[in-house]
């Protein structure tokens, strides 16, 4: 009982905030066709509260609670190996057409946290641990403007994507005091696209081409780099 108290002590809260750089992954495959796909990455924000419970004086528990933009960009070249026939339409435009996707998410990671024992301040540490994330908002921009609404058989980006997502955290950081500073690596393992969703319109058109060698198969992931400042309380 002793012990308990002693950790629910030592229990401490803080605030982080920070930016994000992240890209997105695309397998399509068909057949004996497969082809994978890598989009732009793009600055986003990222902020939130956490608990660091001690376990020890080197480990620690971190649950969190993150508001957090998983940003990306695609160029024309990559829609159109995904077949949107549509956007030969980007014709028109004077500079290279880019689309600019933002998913706004709420993540609750619950980390480990190994402190690397130092004398002074100056703390090292490492976490890792898994993530679940809902998604709260999807937008998407052509050249900056909306007009990318105007390709109605994509769809709206909210519908192709799903509420839940999920994943792994690899990090590190240097605590100086009650200031820390970390940079994490999140690894998305979930499929974001409803595949239901996806199949309409000219990818549905597409997927009947080349009906002959099978359904096709077509997935997506996010993952990218955070870098926070936080205090710790």
């Amino acid at each position: 009982m002793g012990l308990s108290e002693s950790h629910a002590q030592d229990a401490r809260f803080g605030l982080k905030g920070g930016v994000t750089y992240y890209k997105g992954t695309v397998d399509a495959n068909l057949g004996f066709f497969s082809l994978e796909l890598e989009s732009d990455s793009r600055i986003g924000f990222s902020g939130g509260l956490f608990m660091e419970y001690p376990l020890s004086d080197l480990i620690s528990i971190q649950p969190e609670i993150l508001f957090i933009q998983k940003n990306q960009k695609e160029s024309e070249d990559f829609f159109e190996l995904n077949g949107f026939n549509d956007f030969n339409d980007f014709d028109d435009f004077d500079d290279e057409p880019l689309v600019e996707t933002t998913l706004s998410y709420i993540d609750v990671p619950v980390l480990l946290k190994v402190n690397i024992p130092l004398e002074g301040d100056v703390q090292p540490f490492i976490t890792v641990g898994p993530y679940v994330g809902y998604l709260l908002d999807a937008k998407d921009n052509l050249n900056g403007t909306d007009e990318f609404d105007d390709f109605d058989d994509i769809g709206s980006i909210k519908d192709l994507v799903k509420d839940f997502n999920y994943g792994l955290i690899i990090g590190g950081g240097v605590n100086f005091g009650n200031l820390f500073l970390e940079l994490r690596y999140d690894m998305g393992l979930a499929n974001i696209f409803d595949e239901d969703e996806l199949m309409n319109g000219d990818l549905n058109d597409f997927d009947d081409d080349f009906d002959l060698f099978g359904d096709m198969d077509i997935s997506a992931r996010i993952s990218g780099l955070s870098f926070s400042i936080g205090i710790r309380f």
